[in-house]
């Protein structure tokens, strides 16, 4: 079992010695097509970081539930917070981590939209900036899929994944589409209502729109009908693998 932050008494957290780092799953209320619930990514999340603190001996802190996200905003359902307001979380929790003197901190975030990964971001560099022996990872989960096996030394293939996990889905495959699918069969089956169509989304260059939902009605952006639990697991399995490796890294 995974130690976790929001489950320690006062005096437990205050017997730490060292503070072991500690991994905040970030995720969102948001669609994700008619087959999916709407807290897929905090669950993904959730798990990845539970996966991974199990091998680190690092905390998960209680997920941070909500974010930021635009295309997907004007769907029934989808709840965001605004950039400044996601930030200036992000930066309190920080805060309070050097308040606490826990070293090592991780926002492992199961959404991957442009705004809300800027947002973490720039909340770390503002307290790193301040406290330089704070040392902050940010990322997504989904940025882990491209990142190649080191103790394989694998190389990029021909469709320039990096040498990252070998799928059967197309380079559009994304939001809703065939990998969450999957990952969401493998971690809460009980939750996936059927699938969807495949939707490849063309957004025009550089435009920006007030209702960007209109290019993918379904809430679909990839090929939900490839998606297989198997292929979840081995999914969930990398993703977990490249994160401690990230969190293992001097300097």
């Amino acid at each position: 079992m995974p130690l976790r932050l929001g489950e320690l008494t006062s005096p437990a957290f205050a017997a730490l010695t060292p503070k072991p780092p500690l991994l905040v799953p970030v995720g969102i209320v948001e669609e994700h097509g008619p087959h999916l619930p709407l807290d897929t990514d905090t669950i993904q999340a959730v798990a990845t970081c539970e996966a991974a603190a199990e091998r680190l001996g690092a905390m998960v802190a209680p997920a941070l539930s909500y974010g930021n996200c635009s295309s997907t905003r004007n769907f029934p359902g989808s709840f965001s917070l605004s950039f400044d307001t996601l930030r200036a979380i992000a930066r309190d929790i920080l805060l309070d981590c050097v308040r606490h003197g826990i070293g090592t901190v991780a926002f492992v975030s199961g959404h991957a939209g442009g705004a809300h990964m800027r947002a973490l971001k720039l909340a770390a560099e503002e307290v790193v900036e301040c406290h330089p022996a704070l040392r902050v990872f940010v990322l997504s989960d989904y940025e882990l899929v491209g990142v190649p096996d080191r103790s394989r030394g694998q190389a990029a293939d021909t469709h320039g994944r990096g040498g990252g996990l070998d799928t059967p889905f197309p380079t559009w495959d994304g939001h809703a589409g065939g990998l969450e699918t999957s990952r969401m069969l493998a971690l809460r089956p009980d939750l996936v209502k059927g699938s969807a169509a495949p939707h490849q989304v063309q957004f025009a260059d550089f435009l920006v729109e007030p209702h960007p939902e209109t290019r993918f009605p379904s809430g679909v952006m990839g090929d939900p009908t490839l998606a297989s639990a198997e292929i979840g697991r081995r999914a969930n399995a990398w993703i977990v693998d490249r994160l401690v490796e990230v969190l293992q890294q001097k300097g």
